[in-house]
């Protein structure tokens, strides 16, 4: 079986254009095949190994299930028991899910919050997972507590975090302890670091648009966000994870996870609201850490991963005794679903299937189809003219949970950074832009709307980051750093109106505050250059001397 398992995978990887693929393939406790195919390293012509390194992405969640779950079974962690408990000061948009969710609830993805995915991924490592954590209570839901399945990173690295924590360590050093060095996992790793510099490590590719070559990508770093995917792993130190699963001692010891914990993971808790369009089998809902399908009769728990130039999947069918897992060097392939499928079909007796040519018809039509929704989202706005000179939108605006998107000018036109993501700012209409940013060699637009005040200040703008929520906004941070205190002391003074008389006072080393009348003093809040709210209110100061307010324009007294 060897001999045609190996020629169905490079026929397959041929068919979806990956450079190269490790496969690993048990069945009845003995193992099937353990092999790299093509390359790791274009460039180089290096070929893949059974011990290359490959990021194995979200398949890590099953690795945190887990632990969680080997936690529960100890007494350590309780499923019912609400995330609040662990982590004091956790919190959510929603009271309910503050007061109720549970690590359970986290990694069965039923928190009612959607992905929020661009919020970690474009810090590209600049943050850290106490901030990721400290940013969910600003996080918009889109459905209600434990509604339905909505897949989620940011709560797996939560519960992550709440399994190192309760073993007096980090996550990173919790899992290789109680799993990976356990179960002789010794290449294994979870730092993008270590791989890079591995002499065996796989390089990842993307193709900017479909039909044109690959190109090989950087790789993502995934600190901040390891319990939800930043295990690196290979063929060959996955079979002891593939016994593990199917409830297999390794090295003549005991199962390392219990019948209990299999169970638990294996058990559908909430049903798949939007199956993938990859999905082989039909669909029977999400466990902990894995997705459960019926697969013409044979129930299939598995879990894949999707990351910059890499894709996985680790596909287990319990009754029948085998499994596979197939790591490959591109991103967003749908080889990593049909791959198992067809191997499966052979180890189960099935008549095969031509899964490789569905899929990577799918797999097509969906690339086509985002290109296109981007190329719309660029050409087809109707031509309605700005409403203001471009560089009244210069500055910084800042979301509590997002941070901060900074709009600069360019020339005569604008550039726009959020994080790690930057790119030109392309008028659509009206207020409307897109902020242009590359995605893996792809021009992607992302839409960027300004907002003003009655006054015509622009106050705000929302940047679609998460398509399952309102575009996200962010308020504009007025501007102080011309505000000097030489500055300030010049503005204090008094200034008349008839018998009307206004204050301006100094408020601390950088603020100022005023009075109109024998009114209160009230802060000025920075606008921008000599512009300030007052009580809401817009004040103004000329450079002729005089101050602008609602309650008319008062002439400083010389």
């Amino acid at each position: 079986m060897t001999t045609e398992l190996s020629a169905l995978i490079e026929a397959e990887m041929e068919r979806f254009g990956v450079p190269g693929v490790a496969v690993t393939v048990v069945a009845d406790g003995a193992v099937v095949l353990c092999d790299g195919f093509g390359l790791r390293d274009m460039a180089g012509r290096r070929p893949v190994t059974a011990r290359t390194l490959f990021p194995i992405a979200s398949a890590t969640k099953t690795f945190t299930a887990a632990l969680c779950a080997l936690l529960v079974d100890e007494g350590v962690l309780a499923w019912d028991r609400p995330v609040r408990d662990y982590l004091p000061g956790f919190q959510l948009v929603d009271p309910a899910a503050t007061e109720r969710l549970t690590v359970h609830d986290m990694l069965c993805h039923r928190s009612g919050l959607p992905r929020h995915d661009l919020l970690w991924y474009s810090a590209a490592g600049e943050t850290t997972r106490t901030e990721l954590i400290e940013a969910l209570r600003h996080l918009e839901p889109s459905r209600g507590f434990r509604e339905t399945f909505q897949y989620n990173n940011l709560l797996y690295a939560c519960a992550g975090e709440i399994a190192g924590r309760l073993c007096g360590g980090s996550y990173e050093s919790v899992v290789r302890k109680r799993l990976l060095d356990p179960l002789g996992m010794h290449r294994t790793n979870l730092s993008i670091a270590e791989t890079a510099a591995d002499d065996d490590a796989a390089r990842g590719y993307a193709a900017p648009a479909p039909g044109e070559p690959v190109a090989e990508v950087e790789y993502a770093p995934l600190g901040p966000i390891a319990p939800a995917g930043a295990i690196n792993s290979c063929a060959e130190d996955l079979v002891p994870w593939l016994m593990t699963l199917l409830g297999r001692g390794v090295d003549d010891r005991p199962p390392l996870l219990s019948a209990d914990v299999l169970t638990a993971m294996r058990t559908p808790v909430i049903s798949l609201s939007d199956p993938s369009l990859f999905l082989v089998g039909d669909p029977v809902g999400y466990g902990l850490g894995l997705m459960i399908e019926d697969y013409r009769g044979h129930r299939v728990v598995f879990h894949g991963g999707n990351i910059d130039g890499f894709s996985s999947q680790v596909a287990v069918v319990p009754e029948a005794g085998c499994a596979v897992a197939v790591l490959a060097g591109r991103e967003g392939t749908a080889l990593r679903d049909a791959l198992p499928h067809a191997i499966l079909d052979r180890l189960l007796g099935l008549d095969p299937r031509p899964h490789g040519a569905i899929l990577l018809t799918r797999e097509e039509a969906v690339l086509h189809g985002h290109a296109q929704g981007r190329e719309r989202l660029v050409t087809g706005s109707a031509a309605l003219p700005p409403v203001r000179p471009l560089h009244d939108y210069a500055g910084r605006y800042r979301d509590p949970g997002y941070g901060e998107l900074v709009i600069t000018e360019s020339g005569d036109g604008l550039d726009g950074r959020y994080r790690a993501l930057a790119g030109p700012v392309v008028h659509r209409h009206l207020e409307v832009f897109n902020l242009m940013v590359d995605l893996l060699g792809v021009a992607t637009p992302l839409p960027l709307q300004f907002f003003h005040d009655l006054e015509g200040e622009v106050t705000a703008a929302a940047l679609s980051l998460e398509e399952a929520v309102a575009p996200i906004r962010f308020e504009r941070v007025p501007e102080t750093g011309h505000l000097t205190g030489e500055l300030l002391d010049r503005l204090a003074g008094t200034y008349r109106l008839g018998p009307l008389t206004a204050t301006v006072g100094r408020r601390g080393p950088d603020g100022l505050t005023a009075r109109i009348g024998p009114g209160v003093p009230a802060e000025l809040v920075p606008v921008r250059d000599l512009v300030f709210t007052m009580n809401g209110g817009r004040v103004e100061f000329t450079a002729d001397g005089r101050l602008l307010t609602g309650a008319g324009d008062f002439t400083r007294d010389s």
